[in-house]
Parts: structure tokens; sequence; C-alpha cells
């Protein structure tokens, strides 16, 4: 029943708040029809990433990562204003992170280094310009993910350094991450994008804490998306770049409460942490 809750949390805010300057819903009906058909193509994008791991209470050093992430689902990048264009894509998606994968630095031999596998669902939405036959978008991308951690360990970690990876292994741990970046449309077939993401994973869900946090969080990332959408429509020029910088600045002021408390406000366990500069190319089909 929480992970029903969870997922209706998160299509319904999305739904809601997603642009279209077209739209004149009438029903909870019209709202639907829009996320699930719309003028929606199927997509795919591939995206490595560097990962850096964290936790406030590790007293030990994480080595750096890898990952390889794949996005399968459904976007549209369309006019909204004249020189204005808006990307809405809304996808499942997978990743695998080892430092097998790491081809940007070295780590130490005494580092540690987490190995993790992990799905989810996410939203990315943003506002950009046309510049030809460019489309430059920067996006703000919302994101519920379950992961699978495994952490080699060294002979000389703590024993609070071994309790608190312990949290997180033998099965997948909810969690959530958001990312700020900019998506480069290429054609009508190829875009790349650039992209900063904070994750956060839960060593347990607790559902009630999680779901006022959640709604706290919803809630402001709502009020900011309607009026930074009334800035774009009544500046062109500057309506994109606020958009970009409030929704991003509301979710990684999030992010920086959540990192010592998972269910920022509310008191709750520190979690584990990732945050991965990212690179992707995608094909629209």
């Amino acid at each position: 029943m929480n992970i029903r809750l969870l997922i209706l949390l998160f299509l319904s805010v999305n739904i809601i708040f997603a642009q279209d300057e077209n739209a004149d819903p009438k029903s909870p009906e019209d709202y639907l029809g829009r996320a699930w058909r719309g003028d929606f193509r199927p997509y795919g994008e591939i995206i490595y990433g560097y990962v850096t791991p964290k936790h406030l209470n590790f007293s030990g050093n994480f080595g750096n990562l890898g990952s390889y992430d794949l996005h399968l689902g459904y976007g549209e990048v369309k006019t909204y204003r004249g020189v204005i264009s808006s990307i809405d894509q809304r996808y499942l998606f997978g990743t695998i992170a080892s430092e097998d994968y790491n081809i940007v630095s070295e780590n130490a031999t005494d580092d540690i280094k987490p190995e993790f596998t992990r799905f989810g669902i996410g939203n990315r939405l943003g506002f950009g310009y046309k510049l030809g036959v460019i489309e430059l978008l920067p996006y703000n991308q919302m994101q519920y993910v379950w992961s699978k951690i495994e952490t080699p360990r060294t002979d000389v970690i703590t024993e609070e350094d071994n309790y608190i990876l312990d949290r997180y292994e033998g099965t997948f741990r909810f969690g959530q991450s958001a990312e700020a970046g900019v998506s480069i449309v290429l054609s009508r077939k190829l875009a790349v994008s650039a992209g900063y993401e904070f994750a956060v994973v839960y060593p347990r869900h607790i559902f009630w804490p999680w779901l006022g946090s959640a709604i706290i969080q919803s809630t402001a990332l709502g009020m900011v998306s309607v009026f930074s959408e009334d800035i774009v429509d009544t500046s062109p020029l500057f309506g994109p770049l606020m958009y970009f910088l409030l929704k991003n600045g509301v979710a990684y002021a999030f992010y920086q409460g959540q990192q010592e408390k998972m269910n920022w406000p509310f008191n709750s366990e520190t979690p584990l942490t990732f945050e991965t500069f990212r690179l992707g190319a995608s094909i629209l089909f």
C-alpha cells in the first residue's frame, strides 16, 4: 500500500504542475490524458556519471565511482512562446555503478568503494531557448529510486563505519534524487545533456515521516513552478533561467537538510548520499 501511495503522489504532483501552453483542462481525466498521451514521443537515453558517495557520520574515505544509466520513456519538446521551448519527459530508468567504471580519477587503496544497482521513475521539466535549429533547455529532474548497495570492506575500517554500511546492504533501499542540468536538442532525433544529480538513500523507509517531508517538498516545488511559469509568460528572456534557478534552488535546499536528516525537516537518521556529474545522449523515436 505504501508504494502505491508513493507512486500516486509522485505522478499527481508532476501531472498537475507540468507546463503546457495549449492545455485547458476541465477534469482530472484531461490531466491524465495529457500525462499518458499528449504529444509525447518515445525516447531512450544513455548517461555516464562520475559519482561521489558521502555520509556525514562516516569517518573513513569513500572512493569515487563511475556509473551508467539507461532511461526509457516518453517526452516532448515543443514551442512554448515564440523563441521559448519546453521539455517534459517521464521515464523508467536503471543504473549500475562501480569503481571499475571510474574513468576520471584514481582512488586510494584504503578508500571505501560502494557498488550499486538501482531503478526507478523520473520526470524532467524545464523551459529553454530556440537558437536556430538547436534548442537549449535547462531543466529540473526528480526521481524516486530503489538502490541495492554492496560495499567491499578494508581491514582498517572502524566498527562505527561498518555499522553504517551494514544499514544499507541486503536488499533494495528506497531513496530520491534531484538533478539540475541542461539538454541540448540537436535535431528531431538527437539530444545531449549535462547535469549534476544529488541523491539520498534511506537506510530504512519510515513511511509517515517520509510522506510529511515529501508533501512539504512537493508543495514548495509546485509553488515555485507556478510562480516561475508566470515569469516565463511575462518575460521570455529571463523566464527559463528563473524557472531553472528557483526549482533547482528549492530542490538543493531540501537536499542540504536531508544530508543530516533523511526526512528533513523532521528529526530522522543521517542517510547515505551520492552526488554525480552526468553526461548523456538520447535518441528520440
